[in-house]
């Protein structure tokens, strides 16, 4: 059995022109009575990042009594405001381990930007940062999907197609999110996104009051409720934290991944380049054979170049030397000796007569044709 653990949620404050500085105030002392164990804020703690807007934020957050895990909203990026988002709130990402709880935020944001965007390096942190056999939690002020009711969709992360990949791959249970003023969740396969609505803009977008979430984990189920600082609160529903990987994200995932073979012989002078060239005729655009040789020749074999020419293939001229640390950046290889590791073995003897060249070259087609559809999938 895991962990207890109580979480409040609360996003988009905008201290600025925007704010309701009451409806702040109160949250944080229902929230100190509530005593969670931590507050995650998901963003746009002001208006236009200027520097009043964020002290006044960081003097009025300094009554929470939990712990608070903040990360910067594309408000707070306007104006420089990220300097002085870590000079009162630190870091603009965040890691934390609490018990069978791992808590990640990330900063989606980009300066002086609406749009959101993780990144290829930051996508690389999260990954590092995931633990093994924990509840993990991704912090993040951007919404991966669509929220409806908010008018016109904008502003999804603009890698969201690999976030979604690495959310579902990875076994993050819950992504917690602001940035559109309407609280929403929905479950992604194995991944709950849940979003907070705004804590203290008048912008509410058709809710009856400002709002915040309140998260309770305990025997591997996160129950989640709404509420609004003046008008109580709603059980939205509980819901079981599967963290397993759907076997059809795997199977797309093979699909997709480019896939290098590589066909080595003796001199790379005939039955490797005959495989190579049939191979890159007849496979799939993500697929791209390469061949190689012990000892390679000068030359290839002009009887191998013509037996192909007779089926309309050309045969790459350039033999290249085998080594073995060469073998690691292949997917597959294909030895036509028995002599060399491999993934398989291809027991066809290097022709001799005319007859010999047409047999090896029919045996390889068939064989290439074989092994396309066995690593295709």
């Amino acid at each position: 059995m895991k962990s207890r653990m109580k979480i409040v949620h609360i996003s988009d404050l905008h201290f600025g022109e925007e704010l309701k500085k009451e409806k702040v105030e109160k949250a944080i002392k229902q929230i100190n009575e509530m005593e969670p164990d931590v507050v995650i804020l998901t963003g746009d703690l002001t208006c236009w990042g200027i520097h009043s807007e964020m002290r006044d934020a960081y003097e009025t957050l300094s009554e929470l009594k939990p712990d608070v895990i903040a990360i910067p909203g594309n408000h707070d990026a306007r104006n420089i405001g990220i300097k002085y988002f870590e000079f009162y709130f630190g870091k603009t990402k965040k890691y934390f381990k609490m018990d069978d709880f791992v808590i990640i935020a990330a900063d989606s944001t980009q300066p002086d930007l609406d749009e959101g965007f993780i990144g290829h390096e930051q996508r690389e942190w999260i990954e590092r940062k995931i633990g093994k056999d924990k509840t993990n939690i991704l912090a993040i002020h951007h919404h991966i999907i669509p929220i409806p009711e908010t008018g016109r969709e904008r502003n999804v992360l603009i890698d969201t197609g690999e976030m979604i990949e690495l959310l579902i791959r990875r076994g993050v249970a819950l992504v917690l999110a602001g940035h559109r003023h309407m609280p929403y969740s929905i479950r992604l396969m194995r991944t709950h996104i849940i979003h907070a609505g705004t804590l203290g803009s008048f912008k509410l977008l058709g809710m009856p009051d400002q709002n915040y979430n309140i998260l309770e984990f305990g025997d591997d189920v996160v129950s989640l409720k709404l509420k609004f600082v003046d008008f109580g609160e709603v059980e939205i529903g509980s819901y079981k934290i599967k963290t397993e990987v759907p076997e059809s994200v795997d199977i797309y995932h093979r699909i997709v991944k480019p896939k290098k073979i590589l066909f080595v012989s003796y001199e790379n002078a005939c039955r490797s380049k005959i495989a190579e060239a049939i191979f890159n005729k007849v496979a799939p655009n993500n697929m791209l054979a390469y061949s190689a040789g012990i000892s390679p020749a000068k030359n290839v074999d002009p009887k191998a170049v013509e037996v192909l020419e007779e089926i309309g293939i050309q045969i790459n001229n350039k033999t290249k030397r085998y080594r073995k640390e060469y073998a690691k950046d292949f997917d597959f290889v294909v030895s036509f000796e028995d002599s060399i590791e491999a993934d398989e073995y291809w027991n066809i003897k290097k022709p001799k007569s005319v007859d010999d060249y047409i047999r090896v070259r029919n045996s390889i087609s068939k064989k290439v044709k074989e092994l396309i559809f066995r690593i295709l999938y």
